[in-house]
């Protein structure tokens, strides 16, 4: 993890190196976006987060003293309290944007007060009037009235709730569509146009600095939330026998889209796309090693809203794959980013013999293994060396549930991958105190 103190140093030293000529502005240019803005001190951070759960405890207990004598109250009564707490957080919000525009901890506490407030001020107006609807109706009211609240005072928090918000909503109203209307358009549409509502806020958030902690908190949100629409949106049986490659296609966009534009995070908490694509990918390679997997072919049942998004998909993998090729070399990355080719390839095997379909993911992955590991012992980087030798113990582990190989052949491939392990991290160890 980057050294903040040693950072902020040396961007303070770039003005001056620039205007002496030392160096060109393209280069901190380049610096900026290696190390990304300097990151709040631990003690602002504090200050923050004591900020939002001291708004959270508000909000909590507010809405407990409420029901605490709520039945005792009259109808005109319950209103005025049901709209009180929305009215206070809309007035510190605007207080905020007044007086503490610029503060961070005021901002988060103030925006998640208004975003809580709002939730209770829909549920208890509508238990007041009795006005009925579903939970995904009220879900999905506070998510959108939400929302705004995340623009307007910059806050991170309104906008997490509202990612899980309408993944929640989209798992529990599905097959149902949106505002009622059963149709395979509607229905392949609802989750992603909810979803483009809230990455203007990211791109905002990413135009101030690609590294900061907003960007990466809800770039974990969205690689943890968005696979739930994106399956759900697959549900519909248009994509058939196909669904290894549409599958393929999503977690390979997510990983080399992390990889174009986060790759040289100094952490990998800046690196949620990367971090979740691979063990997406990786996981489905892995499931496409076994037979039984190649032997279910179901057809197309017609064409909806579903398979024009997996087509989305499929492009965009293609295409920053295309672009990881053409920045460089076969790289382990772009050995990843051909999952979807090889899944293809492995499909068009499969009526013909399963077992060639096996055959080709399981040198496949043995290849990617490969790939990883040379690539962490070339750069002598012992997480990416382990990385590869985790892929092949992987496989390795697969094929330990495959009751078409023998016992012995399997205990040996164990312990060559053992023994490898242990060797490859000893001679890497050896060459880092050496270097030292």
């Amino acid at each position: 993890m980057q050294d903040r103190r040693h950072v902020a140093w040396l961007y303070s030293q770039l003005p001056e190196l620039v205007r002496d000529g030392v160096i060109p502005q393209e280069s901190v240019d380049r610096l900026h976006r290696r190390f990304g803005e300097i990151e709040q001190s631990g003690r602002s951070r504090a200050v923050v987060l004591f900020g939002i759960l001291g708004a959270a405890l508000i909000g909590g207990g507010v809405i407990l003293l409420l029901a605490h004598n709520w039945d005792d109250l009259s109808r005109a009564t319950r209103t005025a309290l049901s709209f009180a707490p929305m009215l206070v957080g809309q007035g510190l919000c605007g207080w905020t944007l007044a007086r503490r525009p610029d503060s961070v901890a005021w901002r988060e506490g103030a925006g998640t007060f208004l975003t809580l407030a709002v939730g209770s001020s829909i549920a208890l107006v509508a238990q007041t009037y009795h006005l009925g609807g579903s939970f995904e109706d009220f879900l999905l009211s506070w998510a959108l009235l939400a929302l705004p609240v995340a623009y307007l005072m910059r806050a991170t928090l309104p906008a997490l709730l509202y990612l899980i918000a309408i993944a929640a909503w989209a798992g529990m109203t599905y097959p149902s569509a949106w505002l009622g209307i059963r149709t395979a358009f509607t229905r392949g549409l609802s989750y992603w146009g909810l979803l483009a509502l809230a990455l203007p806020w990211w791109f905002l958030q990413i135009r101030e600095g690609r590294y900061r902690s907003q960007v990466a908190l809800f770039g974990w949100s969205l690689a943890l939330t968005m696979p739930v629409g994106y399956f759900l949106t697959l549900e519909e049986r248009a994509i058939g026998g196909f669904w290894p490659v549409w599958h393929s296609a999503f977690w390979t966009a997510l990983f080399l889209a992390g990889k174009k534009w986060w790759g040289d995070a100094a952490s990998s908490g800046h690196r949620p796309l990367q971090i979740v694509g691979a063990l997406g990918a990786l996981g489905l390679a892995l499931a496409l090693t076994f037979e039984d997997v190649w032997r279910i072919r179901e057809s197309a049942q017609g064409i909806n809203t579903g398979l024009f998004i997996a087509i989305a998909w499929l492009l965009a993998s293609l295409a920053l794959w295309g672009d990881s090729l053409r920045r460089g070399a076969l790289s382990s990355a772009s050995l990843l980013g051909a999952l979807p080719l090889i899944a293809g390839a492995a499909y068009g095997l499969a009526p013909a013999s399963p077992w060639a379909a096996v055959a080709l993911m399981n040198l496949y992955v043995f290849g990617l293994g490969v790939g990883v590991l040379s690539a962490g012992v070339r750069s002598h980087a012992l997480g990416t060396m382990n990385a590869g030798m985790m892929i092949l113990s992987a496989l390795i582990f697969c094929r330990f549930f495959d009751s078409d190989i023998g016992f012995v052949a399997r205990g040996v491939g164990f312990i060559l991958i053992g023994v490898g392990f242990l060797a490859a991290n000893l001679v890497m160890l050896r060459k880092r105190g050496e270097a030292k």
